[in-house]
């Protein structure tokens, strides 16, 4: 009955103040929370990035699922060669076939980033150094001068060459199979020489 006359206290009644009608947070309870929640994302943001910092040695990268068919190439290039150097006669029926496998293991290698091996130089009995051809090396080098070899049953070397060549158009057509579309091509046509190369070897 007091609360409107001049001169005296209002009695009984509890001023509150204001409050945000959204949920009661204050300007500064709003501005304490932003800050809160950047940090709690910065946080793992930073712990993250001290892993570039800690010395670990990155992950090795995947090999390229076609090094198997290009060491498998190089290999069979190597018998080739090793083949022509036992057995001289067939450097015309075998020479033609190598040089496609020559080329099919450098465009493996162009295609994959695989570098090929050095090739190796050889002698030849005048003494001048030799190159084999490509950058694909031989597999076995050539006797120098002075050396004889046994005589090699020609009928045993191409049999060998012609269970290796099947083995190898198998690896190609698997290899096309399952290869992406960018890469069948090239392994299509790898696995069509080679059981053409069948043909040569009978």
């Amino acid at each position: 009955m007091f609360a409107n006359q001049p001169g005296r206290r209002a009695i009984g009644r509890t001023v509150h103040p204001a409050t945000n009608p959204a949920g009661g947070c204050s300007r500064r309870g709003v501005i304490r929370g932003a800050v809160g929640a950047a940090a709690a994302v910065a946080v793992p943001a930073g712990l993250a990035g001290c892993g570039l910092l800690s010395g670990e040695p990155e992950p090795e990268p995947e090999p390229d699922p076609l090094a198997g068919l290009l060491a498998a190439t190089l290999d069979l290039v190597g018998r080739y060669d090793a083949a022509m150097t036992t057995t001289a006669e067939l450097g015309p029926l075998l020479t033609p076939v190598v040089a496609t496998h020559r080329a099919h293991a450098e465009e493996l290698s162009r295609l994959t980033g695989i570098a090929l091996p050095a090739p190796t130089t050889t002698t030849d009995p005048g003494g001048q150094p030799t190159d084999p051809g490509g950058g694909v090396p031989p597999g076995t080098a050539t006797p120098g001068a002075g050396t004889s070899a046994p005589p090699v049953d020609r009928a045993a070397v191409l049999t060998a060459l012609r269970s290796a060549e099947e083995a190898a158009a198998a690896e190609a057509a698997a290899a096309c199979h399952t290869a992406a579309a960018d890469r069948a091509a090239l392994l299509g046509s790898i696995a069509a020489a080679r059981t053409c190369h069948l043909e040569v070897l009978r």
